[in-house]
């Protein structure tokens, strides 16, 4: 029903307007413009010889006008200009005017419009708008808040005014943010597999992998963190900041854990069997040398972001999530990564060599 849908639709509208984050919102649909309708007789038309199409054709010529040819202004240009014919300005100014049509019958004598057609006044729509071969009603609307938000917003105002029987689709903007969110999820579990693989290759090593992408998590919190104390959304742009800090954070333990590893091979080197007292003797040197690099690639970064995440310059409402994401990233991984990722290594690797040690010793019974 295309009334019910217009009057939903304006109900719609009206809600969502009265929230000042959504702004104005436009409609497609108009129910009550002025129209004519033209309703021909058909068998009085065909007694003289007339179908429903030249009369249709001969409405549009005195109405509107149409297009009888091309022309071109000058040859070889490929500019072409269509050749319109139409009635004089004021011929047709009302619904009597219409019986100054007059068609030519089959027998050749001119007949008035009116004595094949009827004309009735009525309201109607200005466009008829379908998908999917049903009725529909596009939304527009230029939101103050973060798209996600304003999607939300949406759909939760829509489910308390749209009947069960019509369905709410999200197009243009909104259905490509559903789309890339469902990527960025799937692009999160890619990029922590690809890591652990670069990774596995590099240390070879299934277990010390799994140390260094302990900063992950610290840093994805550390994000979340931010973007909740600096007041803005888990949107796209801070998503892809967080996907981002995979890759970034990850450097600060390869540095700690590869000279770690550096250490303990030049104790293995001497012939001695690693121990918890070696890791611990390795990590209390390396944490030291590895802090200068560690805090100034990390401030570095955190510098360059600051201006994006205070909001200033062009493109701040994309620039500011993403950047607040990395910069609260950065700063947790920083900090809890010289302190975690170490203990995990002692506890983890220590265990592994106690083991190691304890089967050498069985053996050797």
């Amino acid at each position: 029903n295309l009334q019910e849908l217009g009057r939903i639709s304006k109900l719609l509208q009206q809600s969502l307007s009265n929230n000042a984050e959504i702004g104005r919102v436009d409609l497609d649909v108009q129910l009550d413009l002025p129209q004519l309708d033209v309703q021909i007789d058909r068998a009085r038309a065909a007694t003289l010889g007339l179908n429903a199409q030249e009369i249709a054709t001969a409405v549009s010529l005195y109405a509107g006008g149409i297009n009888v040819a091309k022309f071109n202004e000058a040859a070889g240009d490929g500019q072409r200009y269509d050749v319109r014919i139409k009635a004089t300005e004021g011929d047709l100014t009302n619904v009597t005017d219409l019986s100054k049509i007059y068609l030519r019958s089959e027998s050749g004598e001119l007949v008035r419009l009116d004595a094949v057609a009827k004309f009735n006044q009525e309201l109607g729509p200005a466009v008829i708008g379908r998908y999917d071969l049903q009725y529909a009603v596009n939304f527009y609307a230029n939101p103050n808040m973060p798209l996600g938000e304003a999607v939300d917003l949406v759909k939760e105002t829509a489910a308390t005014i749209v009947p069960p029987e019509y369905t709410l689709k999200l197009t243009g903007q909104a259905e490509e943010f559903g789309k890339t969110f469902k990527n960025i999820q799937f692009v999160f579990i890619l990029a922590f597999v690809l890591l652990y693989m670069v990774l596995a290759s590099q240390f070879n090593s299934f277990v010390q992998p799994l140390l260094v992408m302990l900063a992950q998590p610290l840093a994805i919190i550390g994000g979340l963190i931010a973007l909740l104390i600096s007041g803005d959304s888990l949107n796209m742009y801070s998503m892809i900041g967080l996907v981002l800090l995979i890759g970034l954070v990850a450097k600060n333990s390869i540095l700690l854990v590869d000279l770690t590893n550096q250490l303990l091979d030049k104790v293995r080197d001497t012939g001695q069997i690693i121990n918890k007292v070696h890791i611990n003797a390795a990590l209390s040197e390396a944490c030291p040398v590895r802090l200068r690099p560690v805090l100034m690639t990390s401030l570095t970064i955190i510098l360059a972001l600051l201006p994006a995440a205070m909001g200033l310059g062009a493109g701040s409402e994309t620039n500011k999530p993403l950047s607040v994401a990395i910069i609260g990233g950065m700063i947790s991984s920083t900090l809890l990564t010289l302190v975690v990722v170490p203990a995990a290594y002692s506890l983890l690797i220590g265990w592994i060599s106690q083991r190691n040690t304890s089967h050498h010793s069985s053996q050797s019974i």
